[in-house]
């Protein structure tokens, strides 16, 4: 828009006789098309309004056919399954299972194979006290510090040193009482503090005395660290399990460790720093810095060996328990190095090593009889393969033999399987729910003073579906029209639907199948005689991306926007001319009027 001061020479107001004549211009011109489009573009966002709907609804009827693209999401197959005992056996079924009764006698459930170290390890003796440094005992755990006895209530107290060998250590008990209090270690490991007595010059076991051990003042955890659990009598405490020296941080190769010698070899007889152990055909490479719990870690974290391993540090072993339950070895094997014989996993060397002798506990099969045939599976989870039930999957927990102590008690467990129909009765409310919406949606738009208008095609693809859904079906069956099972044009508006929800349970108790033929055969073949499959064809049609109507009213809309967009452009561009002309009209007249009054202001002085 032109912008110029005018009427100064006037003193006119032509700045508001050329905003009102603009003004007056622009309503004539501009507004009218920028009404028009207002209105299109009204028109757009209710067809995207209803295309969202037509959408909701063809989502609503895929649900019904999908399955011949999609087993698993078939609604159809859904089965209610109730155990007369959760505890023992449960049940899930990932597909259509017939309505039965299935009795579940469990005689054995299935368990893993574990394999520990036929030895503890680093266990102590008399031979090693004096290279087993305290502090590295109970996993490095083993604190110095204080320690106090109580003899018949007398406080006998020592000083344990960092660097004290368990041997310092039972030294220090053996004299701080003048052997009325003395400390052993015996040929498994165990470690034991007893009163003794002088009888005749000799030193025998008091068992009448009052041995007490430890004080809350005490800052040495030796009784935890050793285990000092077992009381014996009076007079003698005793460790619970073989006081041991391995330190599962160091590297197992290093004399920390204490789990003894492991050596490593080479084919041609030269220093070698590394191996491998291979645990069910996966390799772990270990060398002279693997420690026992790095091992350890790797081994969990390799899903594939289908082990989980543990180091036991109350009975000082290596624990492999299978992630696979059945009666099944653990296999190993190891090159290059002795580590399996030392852990006490393995025993003979070369071509000779196996198994240590009694080292693995072999899992169990689950032994189930189901409907009073034996069922043997290496899974707790018996799937269709083992018990002969297409898509049920029976989970045994327990034993049957442990339902109850009472010998007259049924031992057995019940699983009752039925049809599951509230998936199919949830989609048919949605289906219905969305087939009203597009219905009162489309009439809404289309009439005379809706945001679509009158649109003959809408009106037709109204017809087509209410025609579909009052049709008499082609599949052969119980049930040939839509309102025999529930669903019909609704009391309060014939153009929409609703459900009678005691009709459908009776529909679809009564004979499920022909309900499913009747609304899709999608699920079974591709001929789509549904009744639904047709909606869906009509629905697919609409929403066609190429050809349909949405696509065709979308582009045209496009069309007339676009259109209108560029007349209105052009129509500003006119005002803005217009504006620019009467402007440039309006000032030349404004100076011919101040031209005319300086003249007449001359003229008025000659005549004084």
């Amino acid at each position: 828009m032109t912008s110029t001061i005018t009427g100064i020479g006037s003193g006119f107001d032509i700045d508001g006789w050329i905003s009102q004549l603009v003004s007056a211009k622009r309503t004539s011109t501009v507004t009218p098309l920028q009404t028009k489009l207002s209105a299109l573009q009204n028109t757009n966002s209710a067809v995207s309004d209803l295309k969202t709907k037509f959408s909701t609804l063809q989502s609503a009827l895929q649900s019904f056919t999908r399955t011949i693209y999609n087993s698993s999401s078939d609604m159809w197959a859904n089965t209610k399954i109730e155990s007369s005992n959760s505890a023992f056996a449960t049940a899930t079924s990932s597909g259509a299972v017939s309505a039965a009764k299935v009795e579940l006698t469990i005689q054995q459930i299935a368990t893993a194979t574990t394999a520990k170290s036929a030895q503890s390890l680093g266990a102590v003796s008399k031979e090693n006290l004096e290279n087993t440094k305290f502090t590295n005992l109970a996993n490095g755990l083993a604190e110095a510090g204080t320690f106090s006895m109580f003899l018949n209530g007398k406080e006998f107290k020592i000083e344990i040193d960092e660097k004290d060998s368990l041997k310092d250590v039972i030294d220090k008990i053996n004299k701080v009482s003048d052997g009325k209090i003395q400390a052993d270690v015996d040929e498994k490991g165990n470690f034991s503090i007893k009163a003794y007595k002088d009888q005749e010059g000799e030193y025998v076991v008091d068992e009448n005395a009052e041995l007490t051990i430890g004080s809350s003042g005490d800052t040495s955890n030796i009784v935890s660290a050793l285990k000092l659990h077992n009381r014996e009598g009076s007079h003698a405490y005793s460790s619970s399990y073989a006081v041991s020296s391995v330190n599962t941080n160091a590297a197992m190769a290093s004399a920390e460790s204490g789990l003894g010698e492991v050596k490593f070899f080479s084919e041609d007889d030269s220093e070698a720093k590394s191996g491998k152990i291979t645990i069910n055909g996966v390799d772990f490479e270990i060398d002279e810095n693997t420690s026992l719990n790095t091992l350890i870690s790797r081994i969990n974290g390799n899903s594939e060996a289908n082990v989980k391993a543990s180091y036991d540090s109350l009975t000082n072993k290596v624990i492999l328990t299978s992630t696979q339950t059945g009666q099944n070895n653990i296999s190993l094997s190891e090159e290059g190095t002795n580590l399996l014989n030392v852990l006490g996993l393995t025993e003979g060397e070369g071509d000779e090593e196996r198994i240590a002798t009694g080292s693995q506990e072999l899992g169990q099969n689950a032994i189930v009889y189901i409907n009073g045939n034996e069922v043997i599976s290496t899974s707790n989870t018996i799937t269709g393969e083992s018990s002969g039930i297409n898509n049920l999957s029976i989970t045994v927990k327990k034993p049957t033999s442990e339902y109850s102590s009472n010998p007259d008690d049924d031992k057995s467990v019940t699983l009752s399987i039925e049809p599951d129909y509230t998936k199919v009765k949830e989609s048919l409310q949605k289906f219905v729910d969305a087939y009203n919406d597009v219905v009162e949606t489309t009439k809404s738009g289309i009439k005379s003073d809706g945001a679509i208008g009158n649109d003959s095609s809408l009106n037709s693809i109204l017809n087509q579906l209410r025609g579909i859904t009052s049709m008499v079906g082609e599949n052969s069956g119980m049930y040939s029209m839509l309102a025999e099972i529930g669903i019909s044009a609704s009391r309060d508006d014939i153009s929409k639907l609703s459900i009678d929800s005691s009709k459908l349970d009776e529909a679809l108790s009564k004979n499920f199948d022909s309900v499913k033929n009747l609304l899709s055969d999608g699920y079974t073949s591709q001929d789509d005689n549904g009744l639904f499959d047709r909606l869906l064809t009509t629905v697919n049609n609409v929403l066609d991306v190429e050809n349909g109507y949405f696509t065709n009213k979308a582009s045209s809309l496009d069309v007339q926007i676009s259109s209108m967009n560029s007349r209105i452009e052009r129509a500003n561009s006119r005002l803005s001319s217009y504006e620019a002309r009467i402007t440039k009209q309006f000032n030349r007249m404004d100076s011919m009027i101040a031209s005319l009054n300086s003249q007449l202001s001359t003229f008025q002085s000659y005549l004084g």
